[in-house]
């Protein structure tokens, strides 16, 4: 008699099984721990058992054996694939540090008590597009004087040549 290697249990275990179960009354999960297999395999094996069925089949598990599942697990994947080709599509990613600096500007929100009439600061931001180093600063205006001298502060703390400064639609 051929076993096939996930079998957990031969022939000879499952009438033992069957055997326990009603001439010992034994309980369905002291049977499922002793012979260290799941409930649901010990109640088929019983059930098997009432017809005197003890030899070893082939799971039939029709869940992945129809076309419903198929589709919807190959609709499943390709949406992953899809969502990660977007995901590396947003990020550029450069070859080494100091290929491409982007940098950007956020007005800050005025805080509690300010009057509105208070003139506003700008957060500067800088990434590093190969080693994401960040560069940040508070700066009163956005002055081209500002951006200068932002833009030399980062390239001095830099241990690396940056070629090129990436920024969107701003002055």
């Amino acid at each position: 008699m051929n076993i096939h290697k996930s079998s957990r249990l031969t022939p000879i275990q499952r009438k033992e099984i069957c055997s326990r179960y009603y001439n010992d009354h034994a309980k369905v999960s002291h049977l499922a721990d002793e012979y260290h297999v799941t409930r649901p395999t010990i109640y088929k094996i019983i059930k098997r058992g009432r017809e005197k069925d003890f030899s070893l089949h082939k799971s039939t598990n029709a869940r992945y054996r129809c076309l419903e599942w198929g589709i919807c697990r190959l609709a499943k994947v390709e949406k992953e694939l899809e969502d990660k080709l977007k995901k590396e599509a947003r990020r550029y990613n450069k070859n080494y540090p100091g290929q491409m600096i982007h940098m950007d500007t956020k007005r800050l929100p005025l805080l509690e008590g300010e009057p509105p009439t208070k003139a506003r600061e700008y957060l500067f931001v800088a990434i590093d597009g190969f080693s994401r180093e960040l560069f940040t600063a508070i700066i009163p205006d956005k002055a081209s004087v500002s951006v200068h001298k932002f833009l030399d502060q980062v390239t001095q703390e830099t241990t690396y040549t940056v070629k090129t400064v990436y920024t969107d639609n701003g002055r």
